[in-house]
């Protein structure tokens, strides 16, 4: 319904042919709450300086359940769960990598979609975010990792030192296409996570005849709630089940 009258004010606005077009009532807002990790922890524990198996590692789409979600997003509804294939590669130049830990991970990352107020209705997932597990070895091996990831990111656009503020060990973020991107480390694990959301809920539209600076506040809002109030979330969740 919602996504209905955005189209019918999109679609006449420029002819002025706004009579007709329902307004309908607007959604609620968006509500937030805070991490309650409720999984088993995964207890995998790598070899001393080696990486582990990657038929050991987790499937991504178990990191986060269904009822940890909506203790950070009450509203969400209609989940989804996307495998996201991760590739890895040999990350310790000093050794060489044992068999079997190197290659592709068919469920190491896992996109989480689902539907908050606004859009499209009940059956659209208008909002999602993504957590990929980058690394899975001996934490000491993780941490140089992690070091040279976030050095090489220092001077992208928007970087940001989170340190340890999001339930992890340490976390960094900078900007990305929609949304930032952020990559944390946890024990023996690297991982990152980034998303978006076009609920209506989240952030009102300026409307049609708003200026370009209007519609560009609104794009950094949606930005800014979706990262510090969900991807954060969904760190300290993942990072519990890490721990």
């Amino acid at each position: 319904m919602f996504r209905s009258r955005w189209l019918c004010l999109t679609a006449l606005a420029g002819v002025g042919l706004l009579a007709g077009c329902s307004e309908g009532k607007p959604p609620p807002p968006v509500e937030f709450g805070t991490a309650r990790p409720a999984g088993d922890t995964l207890g995998l524990q790598p070899p001393q300086g080696a990486a582990m198996a990657l038929s050991q590692w987790p499937d991504a789409c178990k990191l986060v359940t269904d009822g940890e979600l909506r203790a950070f997003l009450p509203q969400a509804k209609n989940f989804e769960r996307k495998p996201v294939k991760v590739s890895i590669i040999n990350f310790d130049p000093m050794a060489d990598a044992k068999p079997g830990t190197t290659g592709d991970v068919p469920r190491g990352g896992c996109e989480f979609a689902f539907n908050l107020p606004g859009n499209g209705g009940d059956h659209v997932t208008n909002s999602n975010f993504t957590v990929t597990v980058t690394a899975l070895a001996d934490p000491a091996l993780v941490g140089d990792k992690y070091h040279e990831d976030k050095g090489n990111d220092t001077s992208e656009k928007g970087f940001k030192d989170l340190a340890g503020s999001w339930g992890a060990q340490a976390c960094y973020s900078v900007d990305g296409v929609v949304g930032d991107k952020v990559t944390c480390m946890q024990g023996p694990y690297e991982f990152e996570l980034d998303g978006s959301s076009y609920a209506e809920g989240l952030v009102r539209q300026p409307g049609p005849d708003a200026k370009p600076s209007e519609n560009l506040a609104a794009a950094a809002e949606r930005k800014r709630l979706w990262t510090d109030k969900v991807l954060s979330q969904a760190a300290r969740t993942v990072a519990a089940r890490m721990s």
